[in-house]
């Protein structure tokens, strides 16, 4: 396995948006930043609804942005030097969030889940009438 490049180390070519007044620069990662708040949240939500799609349950690029940006001719390596990563396979969970929560309206309220089984009911009803004798 390769080792893994120090990212201090990349020089990058700057292409300018005014091709015509500027040259293109090589500059080193330190000398690169961006704007703070520049990227947002919300941004990145505009890029990946403009930019992707889900097929499958997998997001994957447009063809309009393959097309455009000329995707189908690079490959991993072109973006990033190390080896493409191994993703391992975790099924899909069931459970979507918390479980709701219930109101605490009645005395079945108080009794817990284990001990209202079929084979306790007597139990269960034992413990009703008490709690309905305490009430009066």
């Amino acid at each position: 396995k390769k080792a893994i490049i120090d990212p201090s180390l990349f020089k990058y070519k700057v292409q300018p948006i005014k091709k015509h007044l500027y040259e293109p620069v090589i500059v080193k990662a330190s000398q690169l930043s961006r704007r703070k708040h520049l990227f947002s949240r919300d941004r990145l939500k505009l890029f990946l609804k403009q930019h992707c799609e889900p097929h499958d349950g997998v997001i994957k690029a447009k063809a309009t942005s393959i097309e455009k940006y000329n995707l189908a001719e690079q490959n991993f390596s072109y973006f990033f030097p190390d080896e493409p990563p191994t993703f391992i396979f975790s099924p899909a969970s069931r459970r979507r969030g918390r479980p709701p929560k219930r109101a605490s309206a009645g005395l079945e309220d108080n009794i817990t889940p284990k001990q209202n089984t079929p084979g306790n009911k007597s139990k269960v009803s034992r413990e009703r009438a008490r709690f309905q004798k305490q009430k009066e």
